[in-house]
This record gives structure tokens, sequence and C-alpha cells, in this order.
């Protein structure tokens, strides 16, 4: 029996952590050129940062590709427990879109 197919293609998300934010925009490059209409890029407490730099970097400079900011989502995610007491972490989902 064959397998149903995906309708809908899953959208990757790209994790920002510590790594150099021109390797950020190559993973997110890469998964354009493989015909991702979207990317999510999500970055955590002090990576925020960073996330939002690789949105505008990539919205910016390459706009021959036409990337725009489809939707920006801003949440608490559960942490670590400290002292007893959950400790919340702010979390931002910005998802690409390539046209």
């Amino acid at each position: 029996m064959s397998q149903p197919e995906e309708s809908q293609q899953e959208t990757p998300t790209v994790y920002i952590g510590r790594k150099n934010m021109s390797y950020y925009i190559n993973v997110c490059l890469k998964l354009f050129d493989k015909n991702h209409p979207r990317v999510v890029v999500e970055g955590m407490g002090q990576n925020i940062k960073k996330a939002v730099d690789v949105a505008n970097f990539l919205r910016f400079i390459y706009k021959t590709s036409k990337i725009n900011i489809e939707d920006i989502s801003i949440d608490l995610v559960e942490g670590e427990v400290v002292r007893g007491l959950p400790k919340k972490i702010s979390r931002i989902r910005i998802t690409l879109s390539r046209e």
C-alpha cells in the first residue's frame, strides 16, 4: 500500500542559537533554494535580537529574491524551575515567505 502524500508541505524552522548570524542566514537561503515557500526563524531569550537581525538582513539585503515577513508571534515558554518556581522565557517566531 502506498502512503498518503502530504498535501501541505511542512514549514521548516531555524532555531537561532550561539553560532554566527551568517550561518543562520545561509541556512535560510538554502531552505528557500530547496523550494520551501516559507521558513520560520525562532529565537528565545537573548537570541531574540539575533533572530530579528537575521529576518531583517534577509529582507533588506536580498531584495532580488523577494523575501517578506509574513507573520510575527511573541509568547512565553516554560523554562527550567528556579528556586521552586517555573521560569518563563520569551520567544519570537518570525515566518518568512518568498515570492
